[in-house]
Protein backbone atom coordinates (compact mmCIF):
# COMPACT_ATOMS: atom_id res chain seq x y z
CA UNK A 1 0.00 0.00 0.00
CA UNK A 2 1.43 3.34 -1.07
CA UNK A 3 0.79 6.26 1.28
CA UNK A 4 1.62 9.86 0.43
CA UNK A 5 2.28 12.05 3.50
CA UNK A 6 2.31 15.81 2.82
CA UNK A 7 1.94 18.06 5.85
CA UNK A 8 2.45 21.82 5.71
CA UNK A 9 3.53 23.93 8.70
CA UNK A 10 1.17 24.72 11.59
CA UNK A 11 1.30 28.47 12.19
CA UNK A 12 4.98 28.47 13.06
CA UNK A 13 4.44 25.94 15.85
CA UNK A 14 5.66 22.94 13.92
CA UNK A 15 7.44 22.75 10.57
CA UNK A 16 6.38 20.73 7.56
CA UNK A 17 9.31 18.35 8.10
CA UNK A 18 8.40 17.74 11.76
CA UNK A 19 4.69 17.34 11.04
CA UNK A 20 5.49 14.81 8.32
CA UNK A 21 7.55 12.75 10.77
CA UNK A 22 4.68 12.50 13.27
CA UNK A 23 2.21 11.66 10.50
CA UNK A 24 4.53 9.04 9.03
CA UNK A 25 4.97 7.42 12.44
CA UNK A 26 1.20 7.21 12.84
CA UNK A 27 0.77 5.62 9.41
CA UNK A 28 3.58 3.12 10.02
CA UNK A 29 2.06 2.11 13.39
CA UNK A 30 -1.25 1.18 11.73
CA UNK A 31 -0.25 -0.11 8.29
CA UNK A 32 2.54 -2.67 8.58
CA UNK A 33 3.41 -2.88 4.89
CA UNK A 34 2.86 0.73 3.96
CA UNK A 35 5.24 2.21 1.38
CA UNK A 36 5.34 5.80 2.67
CA UNK A 37 6.48 8.76 0.57
CA UNK A 38 6.93 12.08 2.34
CA UNK A 39 6.47 15.36 0.48
CA UNK A 40 7.70 18.24 2.66
CA UNK A 41 5.77 21.40 1.83
CA UNK A 42 6.47 25.10 2.18
CA UNK A 43 4.73 28.38 1.61
CA UNK A 44 5.93 31.76 0.43
CA UNK A 45 7.30 32.62 3.86
CA UNK A 46 8.87 29.45 5.23
CA UNK A 47 10.87 26.30 4.52
CA UNK A 48 11.78 26.56 0.82
CA UNK A 49 15.43 25.71 1.44
CA UNK A 50 14.63 22.71 3.64
CA UNK A 51 12.09 21.42 1.13
CA UNK A 52 14.38 21.56 -1.88
CA UNK A 53 17.31 19.90 -0.12
CA UNK A 54 15.14 17.07 1.16
CA UNK A 55 14.27 16.29 -2.47
CA UNK A 56 17.56 17.06 -4.16
CA UNK A 57 21.21 16.91 -3.19
CA UNK A 58 23.45 19.90 -3.59
CA UNK A 59 25.64 22.42 -1.78
CA UNK A 60 24.72 25.10 0.74
CA UNK A 61 26.88 28.23 0.86
CA UNK A 62 27.32 30.43 3.92
CA UNK A 63 28.19 33.98 2.98
CA UNK A 64 28.18 37.49 4.42
CA UNK A 65 25.46 39.83 3.22
CA UNK A 66 23.30 42.67 4.57
CA UNK A 67 19.89 42.54 6.18
CA UNK A 68 17.12 45.07 5.51
CA UNK A 69 18.76 47.52 7.94
CA UNK A 70 22.13 47.25 6.13
CA UNK A 71 23.66 45.37 9.04
CA UNK A 72 26.15 42.72 7.99
CA UNK A 73 24.80 39.22 8.64
CA UNK A 74 25.67 35.66 7.68
CA UNK A 75 23.14 33.72 5.67
CA UNK A 76 22.86 30.59 3.60
CA UNK A 77 21.64 29.79 0.12
CA UNK A 78 21.89 26.59 -1.90
CA UNK A 79 22.69 25.24 -5.34
CA UNK A 80 21.35 21.79 -6.20
CA UNK A 81 23.18 19.23 -8.28
CA UNK A 82 20.96 20.11 -11.24
CA UNK A 83 22.16 23.73 -10.90
CA UNK A 84 19.05 25.27 -9.35
CA UNK A 85 19.97 28.11 -7.01
CA UNK A 86 17.62 28.50 -4.05
CA UNK A 87 17.42 31.79 -2.14
CA UNK A 88 15.06 32.12 0.83
CA UNK A 89 14.75 35.84 1.51
CA UNK A 90 13.18 35.62 4.94
CA UNK A 91 16.38 34.04 6.28
CA UNK A 92 18.26 37.35 6.05
CA UNK A 93 16.04 40.18 4.77
CA UNK A 94 14.81 41.26 8.20
CA UNK A 95 14.84 44.74 9.70
CA UNK A 96 13.96 46.91 12.68
CA UNK A 97 14.48 50.39 11.25
CA UNK A 98 11.47 52.45 10.11
CA UNK A 99 10.09 50.72 7.03
CA UNK A 100 10.97 53.59 4.69
CA UNK A 101 14.64 53.14 5.69
CA UNK A 102 14.88 49.43 4.88
CA UNK A 103 16.48 48.09 1.72
CA UNK A 104 16.54 44.98 -0.47
CA UNK A 105 20.27 45.47 -1.14
CA UNK A 106 21.24 42.19 0.57
CA UNK A 107 19.08 40.17 -1.80
CA UNK A 108 20.98 41.66 -4.72
CA UNK A 109 24.26 40.67 -3.07
CA UNK A 110 23.14 37.03 -2.83
CA UNK A 111 22.05 37.03 -6.48
CA UNK A 112 25.46 38.42 -7.51
CA UNK A 113 27.23 35.69 -5.55
CA UNK A 114 25.12 33.04 -7.30
CA UNK A 115 25.84 34.60 -10.70
CA UNK A 116 29.56 34.49 -9.96
CA UNK A 117 29.10 30.75 -9.40
CA UNK A 118 27.57 30.59 -12.92
CA UNK A 119 23.97 30.12 -11.82
CA UNK A 120 21.62 29.31 -14.69
CA UNK A 121 18.35 28.89 -12.78
CA UNK A 122 17.53 30.93 -9.66
CA UNK A 123 14.47 30.42 -7.44
CA UNK A 124 13.79 33.17 -4.88
CA UNK A 125 11.22 32.97 -2.09
CA UNK A 126 10.02 36.52 -1.38
CA UNK A 127 7.75 35.91 1.62
CA UNK A 128 8.79 37.40 4.94
CA UNK A 129 11.00 40.14 3.49
CA UNK A 130 11.03 43.31 5.58
CA UNK A 131 11.90 45.79 2.82
CA UNK A 132 9.50 47.93 0.78
CA UNK A 133 11.73 49.75 -1.71
CA UNK A 134 10.40 48.38 -5.02
CA UNK A 135 13.56 46.33 -5.34
CA UNK A 136 15.73 49.43 -5.76
CA UNK A 137 18.36 48.28 -3.27
CA UNK A 138 18.57 44.90 -4.96
CA UNK A 139 19.05 46.60 -8.33
CA UNK A 140 21.83 48.81 -6.96
CA UNK A 141 23.66 45.70 -5.71
CA UNK A 142 23.21 44.22 -9.19
CA UNK A 143 24.82 47.28 -10.79
CA UNK A 144 22.02 49.72 -11.60
CA UNK A 145 22.69 53.39 -10.82
CA UNK A 146 20.17 56.03 -9.78
CA UNK A 147 20.65 59.80 -10.26
CA UNK A 148 18.96 62.93 -8.95
CA UNK A 149 18.16 66.09 -10.93
CA UNK A 150 21.76 67.33 -10.58
CA UNK A 151 23.21 64.05 -11.89
CA UNK A 152 24.40 63.03 -8.44
CA UNK A 153 24.12 59.35 -7.59
CA UNK A 154 21.33 58.43 -5.17
CA UNK A 155 22.28 55.72 -2.70
CA UNK A 156 19.07 53.71 -2.46
CA UNK A 157 20.50 51.54 0.29
CA UNK A 158 18.90 54.22 2.51
CA UNK A 159 15.47 52.81 1.70
CA UNK A 160 12.25 54.04 0.12
CA UNK A 161 12.61 57.50 1.68
CA UNK A 162 15.19 58.48 -0.99
CA UNK A 163 13.23 57.22 -4.01
CA UNK A 164 11.66 60.68 -4.41
CA UNK A 165 15.06 62.12 -5.37
CA UNK A 166 15.52 59.84 -8.38
CA UNK A 167 15.18 61.42 -11.81
CA UNK A 168 17.18 59.05 -14.00
CA UNK A 169 18.37 55.44 -13.97
CA UNK A 170 21.29 53.77 -15.70
CA UNK A 171 21.03 50.04 -16.42
CA UNK A 172 24.33 49.72 -18.29
CA UNK A 173 26.14 48.37 -15.24
CA UNK A 174 23.65 45.61 -14.43
CA UNK A 175 25.30 42.22 -14.04
CA UNK A 176 25.62 40.83 -17.59
CA UNK A 177 24.97 37.23 -16.59
CA UNK A 178 21.52 37.92 -15.19
CA UNK A 179 19.89 38.26 -18.60
CA UNK A 180 20.74 34.62 -19.41
CA UNK A 181 19.36 33.16 -16.17
CA UNK A 182 15.98 31.52 -15.71
CA UNK A 183 14.43 33.43 -12.80
CA UNK A 184 11.51 32.22 -10.71
CA UNK A 185 10.20 34.19 -7.74
CA UNK A 186 7.77 32.65 -5.30
CA UNK A 187 4.96 34.29 -3.36
CA UNK A 188 1.66 33.12 -1.90
CA UNK A 189 0.40 36.66 -1.35
CA UNK A 190 -1.83 38.41 -3.89
CA UNK A 191 -0.67 42.01 -4.33
CA UNK A 192 0.10 44.66 -6.91
CA UNK A 193 3.18 46.89 -6.97
CA UNK A 194 1.25 49.95 -5.77
CA UNK A 195 -2.30 51.10 -5.05
CA UNK A 196 -4.95 49.79 -2.68
CA UNK A 197 -4.00 46.19 -3.51
CA UNK A 198 -0.27 46.66 -2.92
CA UNK A 199 1.51 44.56 -0.34
CA UNK A 200 2.01 47.44 2.09
CA UNK A 201 -1.55 48.74 1.81
CA UNK A 202 -2.89 45.27 2.60
CA UNK A 203 -0.56 44.59 5.52
CA UNK A 204 0.28 47.98 7.07
CA UNK A 205 -1.59 47.28 10.33
CA UNK A 206 0.37 44.06 10.87
CA UNK A 207 3.53 46.07 10.19
CA UNK A 208 2.65 48.59 12.91
CA UNK A 209 1.95 51.44 10.47
CA UNK A 210 -0.99 53.77 10.15
CA UNK A 211 -2.67 54.18 6.78
CA UNK A 212 -1.11 57.58 6.14
CA UNK A 213 2.45 56.31 6.58
CA UNK A 214 1.72 53.26 4.44
CA UNK A 215 0.29 55.52 1.71
CA UNK A 216 3.49 57.60 1.73
CA UNK A 217 5.60 54.51 1.06
CA UNK A 218 3.12 53.25 -1.52
CA UNK A 219 3.32 56.59 -3.34
CA UNK A 220 7.13 56.43 -3.36
CA UNK A 221 6.98 52.99 -4.96
CA UNK A 222 4.48 54.34 -7.52
CA UNK A 223 6.87 57.21 -8.24
CA UNK A 224 9.78 54.84 -8.93
CA UNK A 225 7.55 52.78 -11.22
CA UNK A 226 6.84 55.97 -13.20
CA UNK A 227 10.59 56.52 -13.57
CA UNK A 228 10.93 52.98 -14.90
CA UNK A 229 8.05 53.61 -17.28
CA UNK A 230 9.56 56.79 -18.73
CA UNK A 231 13.20 55.67 -18.69
CA UNK A 232 12.91 51.97 -19.52
CA UNK A 233 9.43 51.68 -21.05
CA UNK A 234 8.41 49.20 -18.34
CA UNK A 235 4.81 49.13 -17.08
CA UNK A 236 5.17 47.39 -13.71
CA UNK A 237 1.87 48.33 -12.08
CA UNK A 238 -0.41 45.78 -13.80
CA UNK A 239 1.82 42.78 -13.02
CA UNK A 240 -0.11 40.17 -11.01
CA UNK A 241 1.49 39.44 -7.62
CA UNK A 242 4.07 42.09 -8.51
CA UNK A 243 4.01 43.61 -5.03
CA UNK A 244 5.73 40.59 -3.49
CA UNK A 245 8.95 41.35 -1.68
CA UNK A 246 8.00 45.03 -1.52
CA UNK A 247 8.03 45.17 -5.33
CA UNK A 248 10.93 42.82 -6.10
CA UNK A 249 8.60 40.50 -8.03
CA UNK A 250 7.40 43.21 -10.42
CA UNK A 251 10.91 44.56 -11.04
CA UNK A 252 12.42 41.14 -11.82
CA UNK A 253 9.45 40.24 -13.99
CA UNK A 254 9.63 43.51 -15.90
CA UNK A 255 13.39 43.56 -16.39
CA UNK A 256 14.14 39.85 -16.74
CA UNK A 257 10.81 38.14 -17.40
CA UNK A 258 10.97 36.32 -14.05
CA UNK A 259 8.17 33.83 -13.53
CA UNK A 260 6.05 34.70 -10.48
CA UNK A 261 4.90 31.42 -8.94
CA UNK A 262 2.93 30.19 -5.95
CA UNK A 263 4.38 27.58 -3.63
CA UNK A 264 2.09 24.84 -4.92
CA UNK A 265 3.23 25.50 -8.48
CA UNK A 266 6.83 25.11 -7.36
CA UNK A 267 6.00 21.93 -5.43
CA UNK A 268 4.39 20.56 -8.61
CA UNK A 269 7.49 21.49 -10.61
CA UNK A 270 9.96 19.82 -8.25
CA UNK A 271 8.03 16.75 -7.08
CA UNK A 272 5.58 16.05 -9.96
CA UNK A 273 2.90 16.02 -7.27
CA UNK A 274 0.02 14.84 -9.43
CA UNK A 275 1.98 11.76 -10.50
CA UNK A 276 2.69 10.93 -6.84
CA UNK A 277 -0.99 11.24 -5.99
CA UNK A 278 -2.01 9.07 -8.94
CA UNK A 279 0.30 6.32 -7.67
CA UNK A 280 -0.80 6.54 -4.02
CA UNK A 281 -3.48 4.41 -2.36
CA UNK A 282 -3.97 6.87 0.52
CA UNK A 283 -3.25 10.60 0.84
CA UNK A 284 -2.44 12.11 4.25
CA UNK A 285 -2.05 15.87 4.41
CA UNK A 286 -2.83 18.98 6.45
CA UNK A 287 -1.88 22.48 7.52
CA UNK A 288 -2.35 25.19 10.12
CA UNK A 289 -1.87 28.31 8.00
CA UNK A 290 -4.08 31.17 9.19
CA UNK A 291 -6.47 32.87 6.77
CA UNK A 292 -5.34 36.24 8.16
CA UNK A 293 -2.01 35.66 6.40
CA UNK A 294 -3.87 36.34 3.14
CA UNK A 295 -2.02 33.59 1.35
CA UNK A 296 -3.11 32.46 -2.08
CA UNK A 297 -4.01 28.85 -2.73
CA UNK A 298 -1.72 26.73 -0.56
CA UNK A 299 -0.36 23.37 -1.65
CA UNK A 300 -2.77 21.49 0.62
CA UNK A 301 -5.68 22.83 -1.41
CA UNK A 302 -3.99 21.56 -4.55
CA UNK A 303 -3.54 18.16 -2.87
CA UNK A 304 -7.25 18.06 -1.95
CA UNK A 305 -8.18 18.86 -5.57
CA UNK A 306 -5.93 16.13 -6.95
CA UNK A 307 -7.05 13.53 -4.40
CA UNK A 308 -10.67 14.17 -5.38
CA UNK A 309 -9.83 14.24 -9.09
CA UNK A 310 -8.16 10.82 -8.89
CA UNK A 311 -10.70 9.34 -6.44
CA UNK A 312 -8.13 8.70 -3.71
CA UNK A 313 -9.09 8.27 -0.03
CA UNK A 314 -7.60 11.18 1.88
CA UNK A 315 -7.13 12.35 5.45
CA UNK A 316 -6.72 16.04 6.28
CA UNK A 317 -5.47 17.35 9.62
CA UNK A 318 -6.43 21.02 10.00
CA UNK A 319 -5.82 23.68 12.62
CA UNK A 320 -8.33 26.25 11.38
CA UNK A 321 -12.09 26.00 10.85
CA UNK A 322 -11.96 27.55 7.39
CA UNK A 323 -9.75 24.78 6.03
CA UNK A 324 -11.89 22.08 7.69
CA UNK A 325 -14.98 23.41 5.90
CA UNK A 326 -13.13 23.91 2.63
CA UNK A 327 -11.67 20.40 2.56
CA UNK A 328 -15.09 18.94 3.35
CA UNK A 329 -16.65 20.85 0.45
CA UNK A 330 -13.88 19.57 -1.85
CA UNK A 331 -14.67 15.92 -1.14
CA UNK A 332 -11.82 15.00 1.19
CA UNK A 333 -12.60 11.64 2.82
CA UNK A 334 -12.07 12.74 6.43
CA UNK A 335 -11.05 15.90 8.27
CA UNK A 336 -9.79 16.36 11.82
CA UNK A 337 -9.52 19.81 13.36
CA UNK A 338 -6.80 20.11 16.01
CA UNK A 339 -8.20 23.38 17.44
CA UNK A 340 -11.35 25.44 17.33
CA UNK A 341 -9.08 28.45 17.68
CA UNK A 342 -5.33 28.47 17.13
CA UNK A 343 -3.55 28.96 20.49
CA UNK A 344 -0.98 31.73 20.88
CA UNK A 345 1.38 29.50 22.85
CA UNK A 346 1.86 25.83 22.05
CA UNK A 347 4.86 23.53 21.79
CA UNK A 348 5.91 21.65 18.68
CA UNK A 349 5.91 18.41 20.69
CA UNK A 350 2.27 18.81 21.75
CA UNK A 351 1.25 19.69 18.22
CA UNK A 352 3.11 16.68 16.87
CA UNK A 353 1.41 14.35 19.33
CA UNK A 354 -2.01 15.75 18.37
CA UNK A 355 -1.27 15.21 14.68
CA UNK A 356 -0.18 11.65 15.43
CA UNK A 357 -3.26 10.88 17.55
CA UNK A 358 -5.71 12.21 14.96
CA UNK A 359 -3.92 10.31 12.22
CA UNK A 360 -4.07 7.04 14.15
CA UNK A 361 -7.80 7.51 14.78
CA UNK A 362 -8.48 8.25 11.11
CA UNK A 363 -6.58 5.20 9.83
CA UNK A 364 -8.25 2.93 12.40
CA UNK A 365 -11.63 4.09 11.10
CA UNK A 366 -10.57 3.56 7.48
CA UNK A 367 -9.48 0.00 8.33
CA UNK A 368 -12.81 -0.82 10.01
CA UNK A 369 -15.26 -2.96 8.04
CA UNK A 370 -18.56 -1.30 8.83
CA UNK A 371 -21.93 -2.59 7.60
CA UNK A 372 -24.71 -0.07 8.32
CA UNK A 373 -27.40 -2.72 7.59
CA UNK A 374 -26.49 -4.76 10.68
Amino acid sequence: MKVLVAMDEFNGIISSYQANRYAEEAVASQLDKADIVQVPLFNGRHELMDFVFLWQSGTKYRIQTHDADMNQVETVYGITDDQTTVIESNLFMKGNKPINERTSYGLGEIIVDALEKDAKHIVISLGGMDSFDAGAGMLQALGMKFYDDEAREVDVRQGAKVLKYIRKVDTSGLHPKLKDVRLQVMTDFESKLYGKHSEIMQSYEALGLDREKASEIDNLIWYLSEIFKSELQLALGPIEKGGAGGGVAAVLNGLYNAEIMTSHELVDQITHLESLIEQADLIVFGEGVNEEDQLLETTTIRIAELATKHHKPSIAICATNDKFDLFESMGVTSMFNTFMEMPKHYTDFKMGIQIRHYMVQAIKLLKTQFDPQK
